[in-house]
């Protein structure tokens, strides 16, 4: 298996001298605004950015929900559901349960996707779903601000009714666009992410601490998410708790899902 250490420097895509040439007030401004002065804006508004040098250090994420999803193409209701997300290693494992069904883990790690019975046991290759499943850590409001940095000079600023909207590709070996909506409190409100024919869009609301009261990081995720792919949705969530302090995420690539190849 290949071992996936979380390197927490190697994580820092808003470098020190990015950020600090972004420095600015107030909201994350409009057409022709400086991109690395609307990331800055909203990474500090959410609390990416941390050490003397306000640097990203969000590397891993872990959160809870409740609500309904399609799984499967069938609706369902969720008796549980855990997310857990390594920006390093473009990995992430959705772990839940529908009522009345089977506990279902779906897990991604770069170019390799694979299903499980639980965490870590039981793989089976799906290496087809690679890229439908990366492209939902991009679409997450951290992951949004990680890739339209990546982007560099592709990013672009404008106005769209009222609001900033950042452009820009997806990251590598992802093809296809994203367009970031945010609010004049520097929040992302939604997410649009193209994929050849398929537009995916995801909106958020309610942005808050939800480590719990003990264990508060001022780390800002949204408990309200919701996916939608044309008029059908595919996911709607209300979060119940998250850890933010960089958990310990893993999800090495098993031998035979390795050897399946991409």
């Amino acid at each position: 298996m290949r071992r996936m250490a979380v390197t927490i420097a190697a994580s820092l895509m808003l470098t020190a001298t990015a950020v600090v040439a972004a420095r600015g007030q107030g909201p994350a401004g409009g057409a022709g605004a400086d991109v690395k002065k609307v990331l800055y804006n909203v990474a500090d508004t959410m609390g990416m950015l941390r050490t003397g040098n306000e640097v990203d250090r969000i590397a891993t994420i872990r959160y809870w929900a409740t609500g309904t999803m399609t799984a499967q193409g069938k609706p369902c209701k969720l008796k549980e559901y855990a997310a857990s997300v390594n920006y390093l290693h473009k990995g992430m494992r959705v772990d839940f349960t529908c009522e009345g069904g089977q506990r279902q883990v779906q897990v991604v790690n770069g170019q390799y996707a694979w299903n499980e019975t639980e965490p870590g046991k039981n793989a089976t290759p799906t290496n087809a779903a690679a890229a439908e499943r990366q492209l939902q850590i991009w679409m997450l409001p951290e992951g949004a601000v990680k890739a339209a940095m990546a982007a560099g000079a592709n990013a672009k600023v404008t106005m769209e009714d009222g609001a900033t909207v950042l452009s820009f590709p997806l990251p590598a070996p992802l093809t296809g666009t994203m367009r970031v909506f945010l609010n004049a409190k520097n929040f992302i409100d939604k997410v649009e992410a193209r994929m050849g024919n398929t537009v995916y869009e995801n909106t958020y609301s309610e942005y808050g601490d939800y480590n719990g009261d003990d264990y508060l990081s001022d780390v800002l995720f949204p408990r309200r998410i919701t996916q939608k792919q044309g008029t059908a949705t595919l996911l709607n969530l209300t979060l119940t708790k998250t850890n933010t302090y960089n958990p310990y995420v893993i999800m090495p690539v098993p031998e035979n899902v390795d050897k399946a190849k991409p």
